[in-house]
C-alpha cells in the first residue's frame, strides 16, 4: 500500500510558519509509527520544502492513501489540495487530521465532503488501524478516533485515549525530511492548566517521556541529522523542574550543548534561577513566556493562573541567567478596552524582552473563547465564520461592539513599533523587517485599507 503524508503548501508566503525552518513534527511521529509496523510511507512537507500545489499533486498521484494535516486557518487550503489530488487520482483515499479536525471532527467531514476519513486526537495508533481497515484487515467501526462515511451517514467513532507511556512511541521518522537542518521535539504531552484561549489538544493530564528517551532523540538529531537548532515544543518545558534539570544535565554530560542550540516555552510560575542557569549551560539560547496581558484583571480572567509580579520576576531571572527572552501577548481578551490593551503594550515595553509577539485573540474551535463568542459574551462581535480568517496575526475573526478590528490592529502594529523604538532595538527593527517583510506589509495593508 502506497501512503503519503502531507503538510500542505501555501499559495503565498507571508508568515514565518508558511515556510518554517523545521519539519512538521506530527507527520514525523505518524510516519515513525507506521514504519514500526512495517508499513512504508512518504512525507511531503510542502511548507518546509517550499513546494507548490502542482508539485504536491503530482507526487500524490497513484497513492492509495494521502494523509493531510491542517490547522484551522489552513483547512480550506487542505480541502482544495484534496480536491485536486482526487481529480488526477480518483481512487486515492484522503485522510484529514490535525488540530482543526480534532476540534470539529463531524463538522469538518460535513463541510468538506472531499475528505474520505478523519483522524481526531492523537493519531499514531488511529492512522495505523485505519490503514488496516482500508486493507480489509479490520472493521472501520472498531477504530477509535476515526470519523468515516457509511453511504450518506457520517460515523464518529469513540475517541481514542492518549498514549500513556510516550516511550512506547517510535521516534519521529526524521530521515523523511532530508532538507531539515532544524528540528522540533516534544518531551511531554498534555497541559494541566485552564487558559481560556487554548484547546489543550493532548488533554489535561501531563504525560512525559523518560529522560533517556528524550536524550536518545537529541543524540540522533545531533549526530545523524546534524541539526543546528532544536525547538522544544512542550507547552511548559519546566512544568517539572527537576526533570528539566535532569534533561539539561544529560545534555551537558553528553556534550550536546556543543552540537546545537535550542529554545523552549514555559510559564512564568514554573521556573527558578537554578533551572534557568542549567538550561543556559545546556545550550538553551531563548526562553519564551506566555504572558498574555499587562492588565491584572484581564490576566486573571484569562484563567492563565499567573500574576504581573510573577511575570516581572521571571523575565528578570531569565536575564540574570543570560538567556534571551520572548514575551507572548494577546490583544482582545474578553471585555478588553483600548486602555487594557495599551496596558499590555506598556508592560511589554517595560519588560524589554529580547523579542515580542502581539497576537490578536482568535476564537479557535475547542477553546473556551470559542464558546464565549458563540454565547454572545465578552462584548465580542463575530466578523467571520470563514476559517481562513482565524489567524492571530492576519485574521479577521473578531472585534468588539465598541472597538473595531482596524483599531485593534493599529494597537498591534504600534505595539510592535513602540516596543522596538522605546527600547532602542533599531537593529532588530531592520532585521525583523527583512526576515518578516511580507508579514509587516500585510499588517500595514490591513491597517490602511479603507473598508467598504
Amino acid at each position: 500500500m502506497k501512503i503519503t503524508l502531507v503538510n500542505p503548501p501555501v499559495k503565498k508566503i507571508i508568515e514565518f510558519w508558511d515556510k518554517p525552518k523545521y519539519p512538521q513534527l506530527s507527520l514525523g511521529y505518524l510516519a515513525g509509527y507506521l514504519e514500526s509496523k512495517k508499513i512504508d510511507c512518504k512525507i511531503i512537507d510542502a511548507k518546509l520544502e517550499g513546494s507548490s500545489h502542482s508539485n504536491v499533486i503530482k507526487r500524490c498521484i497513484g497513492e492509495d492513501i494521502v494523509g493531510i494535516t491542517s490547522f484551522t486557518h489552513d483547512i480550506h487550503n487542505s480541502s482544495q489540495l484534496a480536491e485536486n489530488i482526487k481529480k488526477f487520482s480518483p481512487n486515492t483515499k484522503i485522510v484529514i487530521g490535525g488540530i482543526h479536525a480534532t476540534a470539529l471532527p463531524e463538522e469538518t467531514m460535513t463541510t468538506f465532503p472531499i475528505f474520505d476519513y478523519l483522524v481526531y486526537g492523537e493519531g499514531e495508533e488511529t492512522l495505523y488501524e485505519l490503514v488496516e481497515a482500508i486493507a480489509g484487515r479490520k472493521k472501520f467501526r472498531e477504530v477509535n478516533g476515526l470519523v468515516f462515511r457509511d453511504k450518506d451517514k457520517i460515523i464518529v467513532n469513540e475517541p481514542r485515549k492518549g498514549i500513556q507511556n510516550l516511550d512506547d512511541l517510535p521516534l519521529p521518522a526524521w530521515h523523511l525530511f532530508p532538507k531539515a537542518t532544524e528540528h522540533f521535539i516534544i518531551t511531554a504531552r498534555g497541559c494541566p492548566f485552564n487558559c481560556n484561549f487554548c484547546m489543550r489538544a493532548h488533554g489535561q493530564k501531563p504525560r512525559v517521556r523518560s529522560v533517556d528517551n528524550v536524550l536518545k532523540e537529541l543524540e540522533m538529531l545531533a549526530h545523524v541529522y546534524k541539526t543546528t537548532y532544536v525547538y522544544v515544543a512542550d507547552e511548559t518545558f519546566t512544568l517539572f523542574k527537576d526533570r528539566a534539570k535532569e534533561i539539561c544535565d544529560e545534555m551537558i554530560k553528553r556534550k550536546l550543548n556543543n552540537k546545537f542550540i535550542w529554545d523552549a516555552e514555559t510559564r512564568v510560575n514554573c521556573i527558578n534561577l537554578e533551572v534557568l542557569e542549567k538550561m543556559k549551560k545546556a545550550g538553551c539560547v531563548l526562553i519564551k513566556f506566555g504572558i498574555e496581558s499587562g492588565n491584572p484583571k484581564i490576566l486573571k480572567n484569562s484563567k492563565k493562573g499567573i500574576t504581573i509580579e510573577q511575570v516581572k520576576k521571571a523575565v528578570k531571572l531569565a536575564k540574570k541567567a543570560k538567556l534571551k527572552t520572548e514575551g507572548l501577548f494577546i490583544l482582545g481578551h474578553p471585555n478588553e478596552t483600548k486602555k487594557t490593551m495599551r496596558d499590555t503594550v506598556n508592560l511589554a515595553i517595560k519588560l524589554n524582552t529580547t523579542k515580542v509577539a502581539f497576537g490578536i485573540m482568535t476564537p479557535y474551535p475547542g477553546t473556551e473563547i470559542h464558546e464565549i463568542v458563540k454565547r454572545g459574551e465578552g462584548r465580542y462581535k463575530l466578523l467571520s465564520l470563514d476559517w481562513r480568517d482565524y489567524n492571530k496575526q492576519l485574521g479577521n475573526a473578531l472585534e468588539f461592539d465598541d472597538i473595531t478590528r482596524k483599531e485593534i490592529e493599529k494597537i498591534q502594529f504600534w505595539g510592535y513599533m513602540k516596543f522596538h523604538i522605546y527600547n532602542f532595538k533599531f537593529k532588530e527593527i531592520i532585521k525583523n523587517f527583512f526576515e518578516n517583510r511580507n508579514l509587516t506589509f500585510a499588517i500595514m495593508k490591513k491597517i490602511i485599507k479603507i473598508r467598504s
